[in-house]
Parts: C-alpha cells; sequence; structure tokens
C-alpha cells in the first residue's frame, strides 16, 4: 500500500514523466511572502515563480493563511511541496512538481513571525490573494470598514493583528525603521485592486499613526494587477488519482487547466522579479485587461453558476453545456463587449469565445456553488459596472436583469429540488433574510436585496425600467421556473 508523502526525501522515487524542480529548491533564498495561500495562488504566482526559480534563486516564496491552518498541515510534512496537474478536454495531463514555497506560516498561531517575515529586508514583494471579502471594505466599496471586527480588532491589537490590512501596517511600522522600502501586488479579482489595497491600508495606517501612513505613501508602492485561471476545489478522488500517477501520495495537488495569465502593473518601487521572462505581461495601465476579464471571464461564470445551480447543475461546464444558457451568455458576451474598450494585444471577441470553450472542460470541474459564493462583493465589478456604462448610454439590459433576478432568487437558499442550503457571503444573513422575507413580494424582494447589498450605484436603483425588469424576471422565475422564465428571457432578446 502507497503510504510514503511526497517530500524532499521521496522526490526522486516519483515516477518518471514527472516534471521536477530544476533548480536548487532547498537553498533558493525567500524574496516573495504571499498572504492568503489556496489552490489557486499554487496553480498561478507560485507556477510561475517555479518557472522564474530555474533563472534566479532569490525569489523563493513564504505562504500565509490568514485564517485556517489546513494547508499547512498538508503541506508541511510533504517539506512544502506539491504537484501542480494541468487538463484539457483533449490532450493528456501535464503534472510538475513545484518547489518554489518555502514555508507556510499560519496568522493566527504565529502573527508576530508573520510580521517578521513581511518586515525582514530580503523581503521585497508581497501578492494577495485574499478573495474580495477580505480587505475589509465597506459596501460602497470605496473605504476600508471601520466597524468590521477584525479592523476593530488590529486597530486595539496591531502587535497581533488578524487582518490583511492591520498585517501590513504593522509590517510597515518595522520597515519604516529602517527604511525598506516595499511593493505590493493584488492578484484579487477587484478592478483596480492594487489602488484599492493602498487606499484601505492607508486609512487604517492614519488611524494608527499618520507619521506610519506618510511613509508608507512614500515607500510602498501597490501595483494593480489580472491574473486569470480556472482552479477548482482539489477533492479525494483528485488527490487520489494524482499519488497514484506520482507514485508517493500528495495531499496539497491542486488541479487546473492549461491557460495562464498575469498581467502586471510596472510600477515597482524596490527590486522586481523577473517574471516577464517566463511569460507574466508587465504594463503600464492594467485596466483595459481588468475590465475585459471581470466582465467577459468572471460575469459570464457568475451568470452560469447562478442560472445554472436553479436549473440543478452542480457544475459549470453541465451549465454552459445546456443548449438555452449558452445561448443566454453568449448574448451577454455580445452586450458586455460593448462596453470594454480596446485591450493590447488581445482580440476580444476570440478571447471571449475561448473562454466558452475553456468552461466547457469537464476535467476540471468547477462546482456552481463555489462561483455563486460572495455575490454581493463579486456582481458590482463584474456586471453592475458594465450595466451602469449601458444606462448611461441609454440602453437597458434584459439579460443582466435576469442574473440579478436569478442572483435574489439564489439567496433564498433553496437548490432545484427544494431543500434547503446555506448561501456563502459576507452579507448572508441579512441578504438571506431579507429574501426569504419578501419571497411573495417581488417589489420588496429586489429593492431590498439591491439597496443593502450596496452592489448598485444610486442612479441604478433610481432607474425604475431596469428595476422593474428584475422584479419581472424574478416574478417570472417564482411563477414559471427558471427553464420557462430563461426561455422566455432569451425569446424577447431574439
Amino acid at each position: 500500500m502507497m503510504d510514503e508523502l511526497l517530500s524532499n526525501h521521496t522526490l526522486n522515487s516519483v515516477k518518471s514523466g514527472i516534471t521536477k524542480p530544476s533548480y536548487d529548491y532547498k537553498s533558493s533564498t525567500v524574496g516573495i511572502v504571499h498572504i492568503g495561500i489556496g489552490a489557486f495562488h499554487r496553480a498561478h504566482q507560485a507556477v510561475f515563480t517555479d518557472d522564474l526559480l530555474n533563472q534566479s534563486d532569490r525569489w523563493k516564496i513564504t505562504a500565509v493563511s490568514l485564517r485556517s491552518a489546513n494547508i499547512r498541515n498538508a503541506m508541511a510534512p510533504q517539506d512544502n511541496l506539491y504537484s501542480v496537474v494541468e487538463r484539457c478536454s483533449s490532450q493528456q495531463d501535464k503534472l510538475r512538481i513545484i518547489g518554489a514555497i518555502s514555508d507556510v506560516l499560519v496568522a493566527p498561531e504565529e502573527p508576530h513571525k508573520v510580521i517578521n517575515v513581511l518586515a525582514q529586508s530580503k523581503t521585497k514583494v508581497v501578492t494577495l490573494t485574499v478573495t474580495e471579502k477580505g480587505y475589509c471594505r465597506d459596501k460602497t466599496g470605496e473605504n476600508l470598514d471601520f466597524t468590521n471586527p477584525a479592523i476593530v480588532h488590529d486597530l486595539a491589537n496591531l502587535s497581533q493583528p488578524c487582518s490583511l490590512v492591520g498585517f501590513i501596517v504593522a509590517a510597515c511600522k518595522v520597515r519604516m525603521l529602517n527604511d525598506d522600502k516595499l511593493t505590493i501586488i493584488s492578484c484579487d479579482n477587484l478592478p483596480a485592486n492594487g489602488r484599492v489595497t493602498q487606499k484601505v491600508v492607508l486609512q487604517f495606517a492614519q488611524r494608527v499613526d499618520i507619521k506610519v501612513a506618510q511613509w508608507i505613501q512614500e515607500n510602498v508602492s501597490f501595483c494593480n494587477s489580472m491574473v486569470d485561471r480556472i482552479v477548482p476545489a482539489t477533492t479525494q478522488q483528485d488527490i487520489d488519482f494524482v499519488s497514484q500517477t506520482l507514485g508517493v501520495v500528495d495531499h496539497s495537488t491542486v488541479i487546473t487547466e492549461p491557460f495562464k495569465q498575469w498581467v502586471i502593473e510596472d510600477n515597482f518601487i524596490n527590486d522586481r522579479p523577473e517574471w516577464d521572462s517566463v511569460g507574466v505581461l508587465f504594463v503600464d495601465d492594467v485596466e483595459a485587461y481588468e475590465d475585459m476579464k471581470l466582465r467577459l471571464l468572471n460575469g459570464i461564470h457568475s451568470t452560469l453558476a447562478y442560472i445554472g445551480f436553479l436549473k440543478g447543475y452542480e457544475y459549470i461546464h453541465q451549465a454552459i453545456e445546456d443548449e438555452y444558457c449558452l445561448q443566454f451568455v453568449k448574448a451577454l458576451q455580445t452586450e458586455l463587449l460593448a462596453t470594454l474598450d480596446d485591450v493590447p494585444g488581445i482580440d476580444l471577441a476570440s478571447y471571449a469565445d475561448t473562454i466558452l470553450v475553456r468552461f466547457a472542460n469537464a476535467r476540471v470541474p468547477y462546482k456552481t456553488t463555489q462561483v455563486a459564493c460572495d455575490g454581493s462583493q463579486k456582481l458590482s465589478q463584474r456586471l453592475v459596472k458594465p450595466l451602469d456604462t449601458l444606462l448611461k448610454n441609454g440602453k437597458q439590459s434584459r439579460l443582466i436583469s435576469f442574473v440579478l433576478a436569478s442572483w435574489c432568487c439564489f439567496l433564498e437558499g433553496r437548490d432545484s429540488e427544494g431543500n434547503h442550503f446555506n448561501v456563502v457571503d459576507p452579507l448572508a444573513k441579512e441578504l438571506t433574510q431579507l429574501a426569504t422575507q419578501h419571497a411573495d413580494d417581488e417589489c420588496k424582494q429586489v429593492h431590498s436585496i439591491l439597496r443593502d447589498s450596496g452592489i448598485c450605484s444610486a442612479a441604478i436603483l433610481e432607474n425604475e425600467l431596469f428595476i422593474t425588469s428584475v422584479e419581472k424576471h424574478l416574478t417570472a422565475i417564482h411563477t414559471l421556473g427558471i427553464e420557462q422564465a430563461l426561455k422566455k428571457t432569451l425569446t424577447l432578446e431574439c
């Protein structure tokens, strides 16, 4: 029975045909700290960095988990080695071992150690994947939420912070003593994610010490970036399959698609990892790439998640195989394309078509519930922002209004069989209460959810034609069911 773990000791016994680190991963120097380690980081930034380590040995990663010890507990016995499996519909799996991560720290267990590694001089770059809710913004998305329990805690206990913002400011207080400059790169699906990070960090720092805030303003750069790779949650079946393929057990494996993309604003204030030599694109302005991805990929992903879940589909690839779902998202893509500016080096129509092919990859199964979580944090930039553009140009969007109606129905917490499920969202308690309380009154349900979620601008909330459209779609979903409501909408579109 195979029971040996992937590790330094067993790496040489991994079966042939598996790509292994060709650099001295044991002695490479840490130069990057990543906050928010999860499957996405291990399949994306860590892979680019692993490629870079073949050329430069000074950019290994210390990773930080802000909450759970699960990833540390899985990776530490493996000497932080793990495998990445690339799967597409028509070709054989490509499997490689990644050695880019030096250590995984668990912030609640070792807050001082996290501050120290962020503050040490050899740390030049900090990358972030903490999800949209990890920035502790208020409902407007414009400012830090000073009522957030994590922020309240950190202002009173900065030596033992628990939030991303708290850890950064605590480390900058130390870096200020040695005048050690720092570059921070947000890799979350937020427009202007670097500027968002800068704003919440400075707002927090101003409450702590105005001198620290001023030092951060002058000595810390915040780079916008756009990341793209589909990385579903790893299952036990995946672990069993990969372990059998490797010949040793890997509890930290991640499954992903062949495609990966990383675009970074070239705004480094200190040493810059040469990621451009391994496929990363450094640009002066990321905004066009951000909008492209947030709308054409993330917006369509959310659409398939809500409509697909209500239709009873467990996975995104099942939803996109549905004739009417596919017809709907193709029409929505056409609408979203009209809201985008040209993107250097990208054929937007071809990019949109490629996304549909990627979503249809059944060998990288992504659960609709996983994509559907945190809608109050995601929908604003994915669909409401382009909606705002359409409305300002005098155009309505029956399609986006249908998606928002589907989200309202989703928040009622019942699946296609009528069974209860738990909605995952920072505002889940408030929004599910509104959804269920007003389930028999679509007007009140739509108004209260769109208002209290904070996803819509005042102009959208005051647009009677659009709000009425959402109400009508929700009524159709309630009375006809999602299938017939979807068909009806498509008929009207045609």
